[in-house]
């Protein structure tokens, strides 16, 4: 897992396994983490350190997209004195972006950490790996920090490595609702565990038909952005 979260001050767009890292090391030991079904799932499992104190919170069972920013809401109005994060992907964002309005309407001081690729990632993942090119998954998204600043919150926008730090301290020193986007890697995959025969025939298929199609550009900027998951001696 370290693989994507050293070295990286100069990769653009970022690792969202970096993001992930970096959210683990600053957020508070009590933080309460709403997750987002799909990639974010992933990186809060493998990133995000439990400590007996800490809580995640997802649609582990049901997987419902769109889950983590209203979470989030109802765990601040809980215990507004928590700090409370909500790791939330561009798609599941986007769904109920209109639910941002309710952390300025009752000044709810949820820090959004938005990792913005312009993609549904988890859904072209399954797609990629049953042998389907990847097809309606890429997003046209606005500056999302803007919008946020529009709405009355503090928006930060982050588009280098060596600004996620300072922009997460300033989100969460900020009192009152505050939105971190983060331009993310879109080309990062989710490596499992144990990869399957039939996973890894699904994959050289689909990659096969993305290229043949004239997306050899594509599967090289794939490559690029995942062979730092290869074991080294």
């Amino acid at each position: 897992m370290k693989a994507y979260t050293r070295k990286v001050e100069k990769h653009v767009p970022i690792h969202p396994e970096y993001v992930a890292a970096v959210l683990d090391e600053l957020a508070d030991e009590d933080a309460v983490f709403t997750v987002d079904t799909g990639m974010c799932n992933v990186w809060a499992a493998r990133y995000i350190t439990p400590n007996g104190r800490r809580r995640v919170i997802g649609s582990f069972s049901h997987g419902s997209m769109a889950n983590a920013l209203p979470m989030a809401i109802g765990a601040q109005f809980t215990d507004r004195g928590r700090q409370v994060v909500s790791m939330s992907g561009d798609g599941g964002f986007t769904m109920l972006m209109g639910d941002f309005l309710t952390l300025v309407q009752y000044d709810l001081p949820v820090k959004v950490v938005l990792f913005n690729n312009s993609s549904l990632s988890m859904v072209e993942l399954e797609m990629l790996v049953a042998g389907l090119p990847s097809h309606g998954t890429a997003l046209k998204n606005p500056d999302f920090a803007a919008v946020a600043r529009a709405c009355g919150a503090h928006g930060v926008r982050v588009e280098k490595p060596k600004e996620l730090a300072g922009a997460l301290k300033s989100a969460f020193k900020h009192k009152g609702p505050a939105l971190v986007d983060v331009v993310t890697d879109p080309n990062a995959l989710s490596i499992p565990p144990k990869i399957s025969a039939e996973m890894v025939t699904g994959f050289a298929l689909s990659a096969s038909k993305m290229v043949l199609d004239g997306g050899v550009g594509r599967m090289l900027q794939m490559a690029r952005s995942n062979l730092r998951n290869v074991p080294r001696p």
